[in-house]
């Protein structure tokens, strides 16, 4: 029994001493490889490139359904829009057609440039007649742009662009069809629609909390997979955080002269002849990590200032406190070529913030409470 409590306290130590976050990290890349699995199967390859498309479909289906009803009273138009409807919304396959469509290529191919260009350039017109006399910024960019509308180098230069696009489809489904011959020649599937570097993304995205929704569980067995993992690796990415965070607190109450007192932080809300000292240690160390925290960010700004020029100071600094905060809206993304890698690397850039974060939530809470 001894022997068993004395190696019981030795793995504790172990554990709090980094074991923790060894298990994790093994956690982490068996969780990937189980998503990996589930999600890189065959009925995923369809339902993943089906659900934009599925998507756009519904789009297009619920604007001729609201139309329908304004022009109930034509009966004819009426029952051309519910034809069109009842094809659109109750054909399992129209998805699976809608995405093979390249409206880039048929504007190319069948002349519409121009005509694309007339009609742009005509809503500027009813736009313009639509502003106020006193709105004159915005009447002359009106103007303006109807000007170059006008132009025929303009058209010219969509026409161009349009046959350099048909250009580069043809040519990009050649090298697919190379490369896909060379795959199958290798005994490999054609595509690999979900990588096991998309699942080290998703679950990072997922124990990070900061879930941008960049690539999402489709088959049921990967969402059953996600809530499991939810459950399991939330809690104990915050147990590595908690036994991480109180370290540091600790040398912090070393360093102001406070821990060979207190060692529980929740004394703080006793009312004892040191409450006022242990109060004011207690918020030095957090306004410690406070700058700790806002340097961290600089280095985070000054990184993407140079690396996203075209991100605004303030899209950065906006971005950089909702990641920090473990809050993943994904209306910004700033990466020049999102890069799967890159994207999991700053998940973990991420984790340093956190430990920050969550030692200075454990500093302040017995303050406030």
């Amino acid at each position: 029994n001894t022997k068993f409590m004395l190696n019981y306290e030795r793995f504790c130590v172990f554990w709090r001493r980094g074991g923790n976050w060894a298990a994790f990290v093994l956690f982490w890349f068996f969780a990937s490889a189980v998503i990996h699995a589930l999600e890189n199967s065959e009925q995923n390859k369809e339902l993943d490139v089906e659900e934009e498309s599925k998507r756009d479909v519904g789009v297009i289906t619920g604007f001729l359904k609201e139309k329908r009803n304004d022009f109930q009273n034509d009966t004819k138009l009426t029952n051309q829009l519910e034809r069109m409807i009842k094809l659109m919304d109750e054909s399992p396959n129209m998805p699976r057609l809608w995405r093979k469509i390249d409206f880039e290529l048929v504007m190319a191919k069948h002349k519409m440039i121009k005509s694309t260009v007339e009609v742009v350039r005509d809503e500027f017109l009813r736009i313009k007649e639509g502003l106020g006399k006193d709105d004159i910024s915005g009447r002359e960019l009106a103007d303006a742009f109807i000007k170059l509308l006008s132009e025929d180098d303009t058209v010219s230069a969509f026409r161009l662009l349009g046959e350099d696009h048909e250009k580069k489809v043809v040519a990009d489904k050649k090298e697919t069809e190379k490369k896909c011959l060379e795959k199958r020649n290798d005994g490999q599937p054609c595509e690999e629609n979900w990588s096991f570097r998309h699942s080290l993304h998703f679950t990072s995205n997922v124990f990070s909390t900061t879930g941008r929704g960049t690539k999402t569980p489709i088959t049921t067995g990967g969402k059953l997979a996600t809530i499991i993992l939810i459950i399991i690796q939330i809690p104990f990415f915050l147990h590595c955080l908690a036994t991480t965070a109180a370290p540091i607190n600790r040398i912090l109450d070393t360093i102001l002269g406070i821990s060979s007192k207190h060692d529980d932080l929740e004394e703080l809300t006793l009312e004892t002849a040191n409450s006022r000292q242990r109060q004011l240690v207690m918020l030095q160390g957090f306004l410690v990590l406070a700058s700790v925290i806002l340097f961290y960010m600089a280095l985070s700004i000054v990184y993407h200032l140079y690396v996203t020029t075209w991100l605004t100071f303030s899209e950065i600094v906006y971005f950089n406190f909702v990641r920090i905060a473990s809050l993943g809206f994904g209306d910004i993304l700033p990466a020049a070529k999102y890069n799967l890698a890159t994207a999991i690397c700053r998940n973990l850039w991420n984790i340093p913030g956190q430990i920050v974060t969550f030692a200075m939530l454990v500093r302040v809470l017995p303050l406030i409470s």
